[in-house]
């Protein structure tokens, strides 16, 4: 899976997904790391949500994560939760609002 496979997936995702609960306003970026590796922003202003591949300045939420960890959690061959905690995710900032996407994303 290359980076570009990771943004379309997040795009397809988070666009289809209610954040009402989470907050109105957020924002998130997500660094996948590794070869090509690159950085996500996603951010809801005003129900809208924006996700873009490029590198934002501010956030709420800064998450780092391997490719290949991202294509084990997309292919449910490991729980976001558990990597979370193991440390194959790293998250810096708002770490309830990493929580609230990684159960959103499991649904």
């Amino acid at each position: 899976m290359d980076f570009d496979q990771c943004f379309d997936i997040l795009k397809n995702d988070f666009c289809s997904l209610d954040f009402s609960d989470v907050g109105t306003d957020f924002s998130v970026i997500i660094y996948i790391t590794g070869n090509h590796g690159g950085y996500i922003y996603i951010a809801s202003v005003d129900d809208e949500m924006i996700i873009e591949p490029v590198k934002h300045e501010s956030a709420n939420l800064f998450i780092s994560i391997p490719k290949e960890t991202f294509e084990e959690i997309y292919q449910q061959q490991l729980d976001p939760f558990k990597a979370f905690t193991t440390g194959k995710i790293k998250a810096k900032g708002n770490v309830a609002l990493a929580f609230s996407l990684f159960n959103k994303l499991k649904t």
